[in-house]
């Protein structure tokens, strides 16, 4: 084998016999040039592995060189290491290599680097070389291959004629035995496409096209019951095998009605029970597509229940060219058939309905975990409202007892406890209404109100608090003003609550306002601010019970999460809604509170009730004077001595004359020498109960006694409770915590009915 070439150019003698004298002893022959010209002369001619090039040489230098090397199609592609003493400068270095250069070796260099890299480049071309050579066999070896497969190809091609005429002698054979085998093949395929499919629907297709392939049929249909109804059947798949005009007229035509019971071969075969063959040639009344399929060329039509014990689900039925006799064999397949497809559906259903029933299970789950999570997160929520005030009542209370406080500072830890004490009222109020919301226990005292009026009431009372904030609160009311029928106290409480919410989420210096547009059958109460408004999210769950957009322990504004709740349900009690739009965080918020405008005939017969019953309300609701329980002997029944004093004390100094007594037993003891004007008790007592007590007390002689007038006042809140307490013979029913002037309203009118 010869020996590759590596051209060396450099115009210095002794700088090729240095290279020699390098390079000596490797397996290659070396080629020396002196020129650009001598070297381009050597490539004319002979291919060689690599160029060792030198860059500083008079005329040609080593760069153009290289680019006339790269020009030429034989030595475009061969290695050049660029050698230099001169230009080491990375300028030259980089236009080496930009002229595809392998290497650029600055002298002086380590000849054993040199060495190591000619003997690389020497090999590689020895190896590449190696490789054009065997590709060049393998092309010839490829060309005598191919003339073989031709010889091949031409005597596969003899053989495949001999092998088709053997297959048709085989298939005339076998089409003797196909029928069998088919129809095992048709109830294999039924059974296999029911069980891959989750929908009978699915399964339909492959399924009618192995009746049409096994009874050559040209049409075939399922028929099922329409989705809400067992009185007629629907076409529900179509397979066509064969198409003509005649076909198509007939399918069009004779597929689209639907079938009662006893009417088309499906009706015939729903009536039956049993595979039913249609009499194309007959003219019979039950059968209406006679005709039709008869002119498309059908000689045959049969019908197969699709059917489990007495529950019938369907039908299929085909329409052949083909005469197709009725069997015995033959029925006791389409039998069997259609009690499988029938068992299929059944089984659907009842995954459908475990499906449902898990569904529903865990949705109800779901609810259940999610109704516990805000169960806990409300009741943390409750204990923390309940608490925060309480921390500021007993923590003043303490101070006042244990160190005398002058009187500017006792005033202000009085309001401090009064006010707190008011929170957790209110926090128990918005719960017991909440309750009576959801049990629909919520009487409603609804008479014709003018919605300027409570509008105008609820903005005064929260005015101050507005004041306080700096906030602007504006209102704007229509030229003429309409009444509604509603329990106005509680339409007051619905607007009171969107004004407060309003305004503790506007910041100082903000605006809210409360407008009131009317329609021709509604009346529209917005209370719109510029506060931190509503993030998108949570916009669908504002009116949620027990809802906050910030429920986390930094939120800024305490609450329990119910007067959204409230109003919504308030709202709807009336006939009424509310909404709420956002433009998002940052933007405000508008909330609107809409009202059913009051009738005129309405309006007239509630305002006339309401004449008639004006002295009694104007009775309880008057103001009273300084001392409006003058004569007035109170027997107060009440296990707690520290609230027996409280409503001792409190009524002693609205004028009364009163007697505690701590037990049932004393109370009846009292009652024997002293007959009060009204009797306030408690209802839960150890031993004996205040239910207990009014029996006992209805059940005294003298009639003065048994008929004198009782109010329960006790913590058990519920409307079920008031309820109980009215049957039991008490005339009102007051919760706690006691509004101290509301008890006070509350006894003189019942004196003043009594």
């Amino acid at each position: 084998m010869s020996r590759s070439n590596v051209l060396v150019v450099d115009d210095k003698p002794a700088n090729l016999l240095a290279l020699e004298s390098t390079l000596s002893g490797l397996d290659a022959h070396l080629e020396y040039a002196d020129s650009a010209e001598a070297a381009l002369r050597y490539l004319l001619t002979n291919d060689v592995a690599l160029i060792l090039l030198d860059v500083q040489m008079p005329g040609v230098n080593g760069f153009e060189l290289a680019e006339l090397v790269r020009q030429r199609e034989n030595s475009q592609h061969t290695p050049i290491i660029f050698i230099s003493a001169l230009n080491t400068d990375q300028h030259y270095v980089f236009k080496g290599y930009s002229l595809g250069a392998v290497d650029y070796i600055t002298k002086p260099f380590e000849p054993e680097i040199l060495r190591s890299k000619v003997s690389f480049f020497t090999t590689l071309f020895d190896k590449n070389s190696e490789i054009k050579r065997q590709a060049a066999l393998l092309e010839k070896a490829n060309q005598d291959l191919d003339g073989l497969n031709f010889d091949l190809e031409n005597r596969v091609r003899e053989r495949t004629i001999e092998i088709e005429r053997a297959n048709d002698r085989l298939a005339e054979e076998i089409e003797i035995r196909s029928r069998s085998q088919e129809r095992l093949a048709l109830e294999h395929t039924v059974t296999r496409e029911l069980a891959a499919a989750k929908d009978l629907m699915i399964a339909a297709p492959p399924i009618l096209k192995a009746f049409c392939k096994y009874l050559r049929a040209e049409v075939s249909a399922l028929w099922l019951f329409g989705a809400d109804d067992r009185v007629t059947l629907h076409c529900r798949h179509l397979e066509v095998g064969k198409t003509s005009p005649a076909i198509d007229l007939f399918v069009r035509s004779a597929l689209t009605p639907t079938f009662e019971k006893g009417v088309g071969l499906p009706g015939v075969v729903w009536e039956e029970n049993v595979p039913v063959w249609s009499p194309l040639s007959a003219n019979d009344h039950r059968f209406p597509r006679t005709q039709v399929a008869a002119a498309a060329g059908f000689n045959s039509a049969i019908g197969i229940p699709i059917l489990l014990n007495d529950d019938f689900y369907g039908v299929i039925e085909f329409f052949s060219s083909s005469s197709i006799a009725r069997e015995p064999e033959l029925v006791r397949m389409f039998e069997s058939i259609g009690i499988e497809i029938g068992q299929f559906i059944q089984r659907q259903r009842v995954e459908v309905e475990r499906e449902r029933l898990l569904t529903q299970e865990m949705t109800l789950r779901q609810q259940a975990e999610r109704a516990s999570r805000l169960k806990d997160e409300f009741l943390a929520t409750v204990s923390h409202e309940l608490r925060t005030p309480l921390n500021s009542i007993l923590g003043w209370a303490q101070i006042m007892r244990k160190e005398p406080l002058d009187q500017e500072r006792r005033e202000a830890a009085l309001a401090t406890i009064y006010r707190n004490a008011q929170s957790q009222a209110q926090l128990i109020d918005d719960l017991l209404d909440m309750s009576r919301l959801i049990t629909g226990n919520f009487p409603l005292d609804l008479v014709p109100t003018s919605i300027r009026s409570v509008v105008e009431a609820a903005v005064e009372i929260v005015r101050p608090q507005a004041t306080a904030k700096s906030i602007d609160l504006v209102t704007e009311f229509p030229d003429n003003d309409v009444d509604v029928t509603c329990d106005a106290e509680r339409i007051q409480q619905v607007i009171w609550n969107l004004l407060v919410n309003a305004m503790k989420f506007t910041p100082e210096n903000g605006k809210v306002g409360a407008i009131v547009t009317i329609t021709d059958d509604a009346v529209n109460v917005s209370i719109r601010d510029n506060g931190q408004g509503i993030d998108p999210e949570f916009l669908p769950h504002v009116f949620d019970r027990f809802r906050q957009a910030d429920s986390t322990s930094t939120r800024k504004h305490r609450g329990l999460g119910l007067g959204l709740a409230i109003v919504s349900n308030l709202a709807e009690l009336h006939g009424g809604s509310v909404s709420v739009t956002s433009e998002g965080l940052g933007k405000g918020s508008e909330f609107t509170l809409s009202l059913p405008r009051t009738r005129s005939d309405l309006s007239v017969a509630l305002s006339a009730n309401d004449t008639d019953n004006s002295g009694e309300l104007i009775s309880e609701k008057a103001s009273p004077n300084n001392s409006p329980l003058v004569d007035v002997r109170i027997l107060i029944v009440e296990d707690d001595a520290d609230a027996a004093e409280m409503l001792r004390f409190a009524l002693r100094g609205v004028g009364a004359e009163t007697r505690n007594a701590y037990s049932v037993t004393e109370a009846i003891e009292s009652l024997s020498d002293w007959v009060p004007s009204v009797v306030l008790s408690d209802i839960t007592m150890p031993d004996e109960d205040g239910y207990s007590l009014i029996k006992r007390i209805r059940g005294m002689r003298p009639a003065e006694v048994a008929d004198v007038p009782a109010i329960a006042l006790t913590a058990m809140a519920r409307s079920e409770d008031g309820d109980r307490a009215l049957s039991s013979g008490f005339h009102l029913h007051m919760p706690k915590p006691i509004n101290i002037d509301e008890l006070t309203r509350a006894i003189s009118s019942l004196l003043q009915r009594h």
